[in-house]
């Protein structure tokens, strides 16, 4: 159980890093900039630890996919990105992928 909370911290911290990455402007602001380094670090040292329990494929997946959907939404709540109903459809279907990976292993 302590594997998937490292998962989903891991997954999150991603999330993190990347809307960071996304306020750097290019790694031209350093608060962002150092920002972007130390969510990384979270992000995979909260993955490493998760893996060694959880299958590699599996926790990957999982993990790929929290940063995938949550930078999605974080892009269309906070940048202004847009928002479609087909967009909407797959952020449920990794949502829905997520979950059987989960529930499978």
């Amino acid at each position: 159980m302590i594997s998937w909370i490292f998962l989903f911290i891991g997954g999150a911290c991603e999330i993190g890093f990347v809307t960071m990455m996304k306020l750097s402007d290019g790694f031209r602001k350093l608060k962002y900039s150092l920002l972007t380094i130390l969510f990384m670090a979270v992000s995979f040292y909260s993955l490493s630890l998760a893996l060694k329990t959880i299958p590699i494929g599996t926790g990957y997946a999982v993990w790929s996919g929290i940063g995938a959907v949550g930078s999605v939404l974080i892009g269309m709540f906070f940048f202004k990105e847009s928002k479609s109903f087909l967009k909407i459809i797959f952020i449920l279907m990794i949502i829905i992928g997520i979950t059987g990976l989960k529930l499978s292993s």
